[in-house]
Formats: C-alpha cells, sequence, structure tokens
C-alpha cells in the first residue's frame, strides 16, 4: 500500500478473529465503507486467518490487517510472522465452490470468488496477502421504500440499471438503514402500515447526515386532501400510480440535477465566509518555496480554500516541524473541518514544550473521545539540526524520497482518531546534497512511478524535482492537493569553496 488508512496488530488466535470482525464492523462508517463492501473483507479476514491456523506450516503469533489505497484502488491485507506459503496462490486461484454447500473445504474459494485480484509476497520476516478491492460504483444511489412486492418489482426493473438500489418493504427499515449509510435520494409510497411516507419523510429529516435528502412520493391516491397536505410538506416531486419508466426517469433526473445545483450555490456561499475566517496558509498558495532550518522547502497547493493545511513551526530546541493535514472527505465538509483540526494542532503548539509524538497522541485523543467525525490525514517531518529527518505519518499517502534512487517510505501507522491509543513511531532519514524529500495528500500520484520516470526525475537537479511531480497531473482537479519538498541547503564552505 501506499497509503494506509487502517491498522490493527493481533494475536492470532479463533477468539480474535471474532475481534477482527467486530473492529471491522465497528470501524466501517468511519472509514465510509459501504455495507456489502464491509461484509466481504470480513468474510475474507475470517477465512484467510482460519486457513493460517488450520494449515500454515509453522503458524503466526501475531498478524495484522491493513486498509488502504495503493495505485489509487483501495485495497485490503494481511500480513503474519508464519511460515511462508507459497503454495496458496495456485491453490486460492484453482479453488471452485461446490455445485451444494458444504461444511469444510470452501474457504479458499470464497475468498477467490469475493476478492480474485490479489498478490501473495514472502518477506524476510512476514508474508502478507494483498486483495484490490472492486471500483466503487460512480451511479448514483436510490432508496426505494414500497409494501408492495410487485411495485418494488417493477421500480427495481425500472431503475437498476442506472442507478444503485437499496430495496425496502418497510419505512421502519429503512430508517435503520439511513442512520448509518448514504443515498442520494428517496423514492417512497405515500401509504404504507407501519409508517406513511410523510412521517417516514419526517423522521429522515431529524438525521443531521439527510436533512437534505431529497424525497420523491409515489401513490395512486390523488384526491384534493392528499395532494394538498403533499404540497405543504415541501417535498421534491409526486408521481401518481401507475408509473411510467420514462417519466419516473426524468422525473429522478431532474430532482437530482436541482439537488446538485442547489448545494453547489450553499457550498460557494460558504467558502466566501471560509476565504476570510480560515487562516489555513498565508501568501501566494500555488507555489511558495523558502529556506527551513538547514532545508529549502518548496509547497504548492490548490484550491486555495481547502480541507489541507499545512503548518510550519519552530520548537524550544532550535528544530522545526512541518505538518501537512488532509481530512477525509470532500466539499465543504471537508474543508470548514479543515479549518478545526488547523485550530486543534495549533493550540498544541502553544505549548513550549511540545513535539511530535505528543501532537500525534493528544489529537489522536481528543478526536477518538469526542467521536468526532473528522477523521484526519496526517503528515508530521521534524527537521533537527543537522540534515536528518523523522518522519510521522498516520494516513497520508507514503512520501517519496530521492537518496539518490527512488524509494517510498511506506510505513504509517493509519488514520488518527479510530482507536484509543496510538504509536507514533517515525521513519528516520538523512539527506544529502542532491536528495529530496516529497510529501503530498491525496489527488498528487494516485499510482506508482514508471521505472524509467523515477530515473528521469532522480537524474534532474533536486530542486527541479518539485516542479516536476506537481506538472505530472495539472488538470487534476477532482481532490484538494498538497506537494511539499524538502532539499538540504548548500553547506556554507561549499559555497565559498571551504575557504
Amino acid at each position: 500500500m501506499n497509503q494506509v488508512l487502517f491498522q490493527r496488530q493481533f494475536v492470532l488466535n479463533y477468539e480474535n478473529i471474532s475481534a477482527m470482525r467486530r473492529i471491522l464492523d465497528d470501524k466501517a462508517q468511519a472509514l465510509q465503507l459501504a455495507p456489502d463492501t464491509i461484509q466481504s473483507i470480513k468474510l475474507v479476514c475470517s477465512e484467510y486467518c482460519a486457513n493460517l491456523l488450520d494449515h500454515q506450516q509453522q503458524p503466526a503469533t501475531h498478524c495484522t490487517i491493513s486498509y488502504g489505497r495503493h495505485n489509487g484502488q483501495y485495497c485490503f491485507s494481511i500480513s503474519d510472522n508464519g511460515s511462508p506459503w507459497p503454495a496458496q496462490t495456485i491453490q486460492i486461484n484453482e479453488a471452485e465452490l461446490p455445485d451444494f454447500p458444504d461444511e469444510s473445504g470452501m474457504g479458499l474459494a470464497l475468498i477467490k470468488t469475493t476478492f480474485p485480484n490479489f498478490s501473495y509476497t514472502i518477506n524476510p520476516d512476514s508474508n502478507k496477502i494483498e486483495f484490490l478491492l472492486p471500483l466503487q460504483s460512480t451511479r448514483k444511489h436510490l432508496v426505494i421504500v414500497d409494501d408492495s412486492r410487485s411495485q418494488l418489482t417493477m421500480l427495481s426493473s425500472y431503475l437498476e440499471a442506472d442507478y444503485q438500489l437499496s430495496i425496502f418493504s418497510r419505512a421502519g427499515d429503512a430508517f435503520k438503514w439511513l442512520q448509518g449509510n448514504h443515498c442520494d435520494l428517496v423514492l417512497t409510497d405515500l401509504w404504507m402500515p407501519d409508517t406513511n411516507g410523510l412521517e417516514f419523510r419526517g423522521l429522515v429529516g431529524e438525521l443531521r447526515r439527510h436533512r437534505l435528502l431529497p424525497f420523491v412520493f409515489l401513490s395512486g391516491d390523488t384526491v384534493s386532501e392528499t395532494m394538498a397536505a403533499v404540497t405543504q410538506s415541501g417535498i421534491d416531486d409526486f408521481l401518481a400510480k401507475p408509473i411510467e419508466k420514462h417519466h419516473l426517469l426524468q422525473v429522478l433526473e431532474r430532482v437530482l440535477n436541482r439537488h446538485h445545483h442547489l448545494l453547489n450555490a450553499f457550498e460557494d456561499n460558504l467558502l466566501q465566509q471560509l476565504e476570510t475566517t480560515t487562516p489555513l496558509y498565508q501568501g501566494d498558495r500555488r507555489y511558495q518555496a523558502y529556506p527551513l532550518g538547514n532545508f529549502n522547502m518548496q509547497i504548492s497547493r490548490e484550491p486555495e480554500i481547502s480541507g489541507d493545511f499545512v503548518i510550519q513551526h519552530s520548537l524550544e530546541n532550535g528544530s522545526q516541524l512541518l505538518i501537512l493535514g488532509d481530512l477525509m472527505g470532500h466539499g465543504i465538509v471537508a474543508k470548514a473541518n479543515g479549518g478545526i483540526c488547523y485550530g486543534l494542532i495549533q493550540g498544541l503548539l502553544l505549548d513550549p514544550t511540545i513535539n511530535p509524538e505528543t501532537i500525534f497522541t493528544r489529537l489522536n485523543d481528543h478526536l477518538y473521545r469526542t467521536e468526532a467525525n473528522r477523521l484526519i490525514c496526517l503528515l508530521g517531518v521534524h527537521l533537527d539540526q543537522d540534515q536528518k529527518l523523522s518522519i510521522y505519518n498516520a494516513g497520508m499517502p507514503a512520501p517519496l524520497s530521492f537518496t539518490p534512487s527512488c524509494h517510498r517510505l511506506r510505513e504509517g501507522m493509519g488514520l488518527i482518531g479510530l482507536f484509543d491509543c496510538i504509536s507514533p513511531v517515525p521513519q528516520k532519514l538523512t539527506l544529502s546534497q542532491g536528495d529530496s524529500l516529497h510529501c503530498f495528500s491525496d489527488g498528487l500520484l494516485e499510482s506508482e512511478l514508471p521505472e524509467t520516470v523515477q530515473q528521469h526525475i532522480a537524474a534532474l537537479p533536486a530542486e527541479q524535482r518539485h516542479h516536476y511531480l506537481w506538472q505530472r497531473q495539472p488538470d487534476n482537479h477532482e481532490d484538494d492537493r498538497t506537494l511539499i519538498s524538502l532539499t538540504p541547503q548548500q553547506r556554507m564552505m561549499d559555497d565559498e569553496g571551504q575557504a
């Protein structure tokens, strides 16, 4: 993985397989994992760990489960410290589900069926299997609620080609699902036995995450009293049964487009306020370059107001601390929460005895205790008095170093705020003349650099690498992005010809 978002180590035994499943369930919403995705991850985790316990020649005592991104795609991995099992790649690929359910021998086949795209690597002190997760659908997600089975079947046949669907015959079940999941629109019958459509809409509107969720009602009841009640409720649209497919698709598209435009207008209005009230960084935000301790620093950022933030701070002993933060999520929420976490960190920096480990542990403690839905990717670089760096990575993409060849600094601790305690252990790096370190947020380098590109960048003067990396994807505006590059300053003796 080149970006670790979640990581947890366990003693490997049958009891802890259940513990792994519980933790994955508990963290699924924070990690923005869809219900079907987390179910698949839990299944593969259980089956694979059980196979390690049952069949590994020298059973592992510990295993680590991780979730993150690699080459722009989400993945899940399991590492263990037992003996290598090179034959299992062939065994998984050859495994087939039986024609009829069987109580045993199905584990490898279930793994293959669930995540067929996987890799197995053997390292000196561990083994790791990594599963690439299916790409998330970009289709809008609709919730359909109707107590008529035939009506649900018909609506599903009309919409399944264009939308993701979650289907319910009872409003109460749909409400429970909405408490923990996202959707883009609700299509609901008006009159149902347990809760009518208007009451259902009122309940959903009390959920903070769904206050602006658009509703389209369906009903065969078009008497004047009903229509008046529906109109006064301020719904987004109403369709009289029987439903005609083409008309239904037109209405849904119109309501979703209108809702999208309203949210954009709301966000633009708030961004105007953030531009004057959120001091994320001063000066020209597109590019900055200036000395920092014994290093030269270059920064490029876009857009100007984003969920990313950069903080530079001088510690009491004269060393420098550089922090790059990125709030998970997009849009106005990430931008506003970026300002909140920026303020929290600036408050911690008022303590003259502060150090990088304390910043990470205190911020983690605050986010965990307050159960704030503000999971943050955070990277800290401590620059000491010589050319040495200590790098703390909590959920950010792995930094890139040229020392002098290209390396990705892959060790990370996962997002802070997920667990009650963390162990912020840094990676150590020494930069010599001509070396460089490049730290960045999502949206810059989604995939590994080809070998030829790595060699080309390594051959560039250190101060030119920043511009090359930034311009590789100049038109990518899907995510906030920031690039910070550090290069050692030329020593005075070098400048003076060692006079």
